[in-house]
């Protein structure tokens, strides 16, 4: 693991400050308006994705390696401290994963050109499915730019107890990097255990209602959201109160607020659309969580990950084409030697050191908030037919319950192409008329 491309502004600035009024310590939260200004960038090259997971929770600006692009190589993967036999037992699964990935995602034709379709594939297995298989050990680059009071966050995560030596590499090459003014301000420990139970306690009853089954669950919203979003609108374009106005409109307030909403809307206006909101609850594979991390403009709360490892009964996430294929019988097979093999090492050594052996196919729960404004910018983005599988089947089944919520408010929600012209150029999926079909029959 190297970090590089190292950069930033202001750390002079930082020094000359704590030498000037002789700081030694200084409350975090004050620490973060000293440092919001400052630019900070740098690369996280040959990290595993459950270091590059929690990393990517702190929801900056984080752009990771596809894992379209993955070599299964010896030093594909990362470990962590494992005696003898328990390494080369890990190594030997990990072995068969990567194995049992570059079989599946076979291609046809080797010297073919540009991002393969299906039809490439000698099973019809795409490597975006095949890499359900891959587990959390396996490699991957991440470049990152924040702001700087973001370091105050990613150093409470670095020196997180829970995750012990997981960070202690990175954690020691960003220190390095940073004045010693500024990394003795920084959070030296932290333990995000300590109220780990009494937080479970309050999400456990509506973590309970999601299940495989029922994997995108509407948990609670604002009574009325174009009421909500129409009081907004006529805060900001009415001489009167907002509540004056809806007095005027009487019994045709609920009417007169939906088309207020639809016409400042129709302005280009989206900042009101951010007086709705919503709490859903989803379950999915690990796979997509990270897409749905990549949006990073919701409020998330997720199961703990060793809730994977506890849960020997959760099913995983199996794709259809795998489901479908000549290999189902040996992934399933090797998903039980996985889960077998990662409580033995959770016993022997603490959970931490188990993560690594979470698959990319196992599913996580977890709680997320947004504001229509979001919700309508990640849906357009995750409906359309370009986008992974898992992740668009869930941004359907959550338009057609938010289009029960507000139809005139969730109208753009729409991949480009139901509403315009395509955007993705020459990786067009060519289906606009059927596209339009389904999205245009959703109740409005």
């Amino acid at each position: 693991m190297i970090i590089a491309n190292f950069e930033a502004t202001g750390l002079d600035r930082i020094v000359k400050w704590t030498e000037r009024n002789q700081i030694k310590a200084i409350d975090a939260l004050a620490l973060k308006q000293v440092l919001n200004t400052l630019n900070i960038s740098f690369t996280l090259e040959g990290i595993d994705r459950v270091q590059s997971t929690l990393i990517c929770e702190l929801k900056d600006s984080y752009v990771q390696q596809s894992q379209r692009y993955v070599t299964m190589d010896a030093g594909a993967y990362r470990l962590p401290h494992l005696e003898g036999e328990d390494r080369q037992k890990t190594e030997e699964i990990i072995g068969k994963a990567f194995q049992l990935y570059t079989k599946m995602s076979q291609l046809k034709d080797l010297n073919a050109k540009g991002r393969p379709r299906v039809e490439n594939y000698l099973y019809g297995i795409p490597i975006e499915d095949a890499r359900y298989i891959l587990p959390l050990a396996t490699q991957t680059n991440v470049s990152v730019a924040m702001s700087g009071d973001k370091l105050v966050d990613l150093f409470r995560l670095l020196n997180d107890k829970k995750y012990g030596a997981i960070f202690a590499e990175i954690r020691r090459e960003l220190s390095a990097l940073l004045p010693e003014a500024l990394t003795v301000l920084l959070p030296a420990e932290y333990d995000s255990d300590a109220q780990r139970e009494a937080i479970r306690d309050f999400h456990r009853e509506e973590l309970a209602k999601i299940d495989a089954e029922n994997n995108l669950v509407l948990l609670s919203c604002f009574a009325d959201l174009d009421m909500k979003v129409g009081f907004g609108a006529l805060t900001s374009t009415s001489q009167k109160t907002p509540s004056q106005e809806m007095a005027r409109f009487g019994t045709e307030a609920a009417t007169k607020a939906r088309a207020v909403t639809q016409r400042v809307l129709g302005y280009g206006h989206e900042s009101i659309a951010e007086q709705a909101r919503t709490t859903f609850g989803m379950m999915c594979s690990l796979v997509t969580y990270h897409q749905q991390l990549r949006h990073r403009l919701s409020q998330n709360y997720r199961e703990d990950l060793a809730e994977l490892i506890r849960d020997t009964d959760r099913p995983v996430k199996v794709p259809d084409s795998i489901r479908q294929s000549p290999f189902y019988a040996e992934f399933m097979e090797l998903v039980e030697e996985c889960k077998g093999w990662r409580r033995v090492i959770a016993q022997k050594y603490g959970f931490e050191k188990a993560f690594s052996l979470l698959l990319n196919c196992d599913q996580i729960k977890l709680i997320i908030a947004t504001n229509a404004r979001i919700d309508i910018g990640m849906l357009a983005d995750r409906t359309c037919m370009n986008a992974q599988w898992e992740i668009r089947e869930l941004a359907f089944k959550k338009l057609q319950l938010l289009r029960s919520l507000s139809p005139v408010l969730y109208e753009k929600a729409l991949p480009s192409c139901v509403l315009g012209k395509c955007r993705e150029g020459k990786l067009s999926c060519g289906r606009q008329a059927e596209v339009k079909a389904r999205y245009l029959s959703v109740d409005r």
